[in-house]
């Protein structure tokens, strides 16, 4: 890897959180939650229709070229990104926001047991890149900033596959490399922890991604126990 800035800032911050050794066989990187049986047939064609009428399906990409965030960490990180080589078009994804259809979203984030919980659904097609990155969670820092009551709250993102696993399809949390998930699956790591993921398959990989708060009930609490 490129010892931009960013990543060398990265390890100086995070160096007592995480062993930073590629070589290391025996970490476990993230938390496997349980199993959510659901009918995630329905809901695929419930998200076909929302991405079929695109007003409800945003094109999105890690990287980009013409815009600047107000987060100055969020920049430096799309720089980074961009000096390892990705370009923009590696980086596409589809992304539904709960807001936008409630109802698909409810179930879940009321089973997170997350405060102030909001959730998305991304959908990677073939060829495309989640490149290497940590999330900065800066919607819910902001709400922080804003909230004295809010002050000591924890962030964390639970993430859940809504396919079973198929062939070329990759997602790496710190030093473990996930596969054959099933539909319904649920995970998740510590916020600083960098992942990332690939579609080189055949067919999309789409995940559901539920973000909030923790709480003394939340859904992880008794795996981390």
């Amino acid at each position: 890897m490129k010892q931009n800035n960013y990543w060398k800032e990265y390890k100086k911050h995070f160096n007592d959180k995480w062993h930073f050794d590629p070589k290391n066989k025996i970490a476990k990187d993230f938390i496997f939650i349980k199993n959510i049986k659901h009918n995630y047939k329905k809901m695929l064609s419930e998200i076909e229709k929302i991405e079929t009428k695109r007003k409800k399906a945003t094109t999105r990409f890690v990287v980009t070229n013409e815009k600047k965030f107000n987060n100055k960490k969020l920049n430096i990180r799309i720089n980074a990104i961009k000096e390892w080589g990705y370009k923009k078009e590696q980086t596409r994804f589809t992304q539904i926001f709960s807001s936008e259809n409630p109802k698909l979203f409810d179930k879940f984030i009321k089973i997170s047991k997350l405060s102030n919980a909001t959730a998305s659904i991304i959908k990677q097609y073939p060829g495309n890149i989640l490149p290497w990155h940590y999330d900065t969670h800066v919607t819910f820092k902001n709400l922080i900033k804003k909230n004295k009551e809010l002050k000591n709250k924890k962030i964390i993102r639970y993430m859940m596959f809504l396919t079973d696993w198929h062939w070329g399809h990759h997602l790496g949390i710190g030093n473990n490399i996930i596969h054959q998930w099933k539909a319904g699956d649920m995970i998740t790591w510590e916020p600083h922890m960098h992942h990332c993921g690939s579609n080189s398959g055949m067919i999309p990989k789409i995940t559901l991604n539920i973000t909030g708060f923790i709480e003394s009930n939340s859904l992880h609490i008794k795996k981390v126990k």
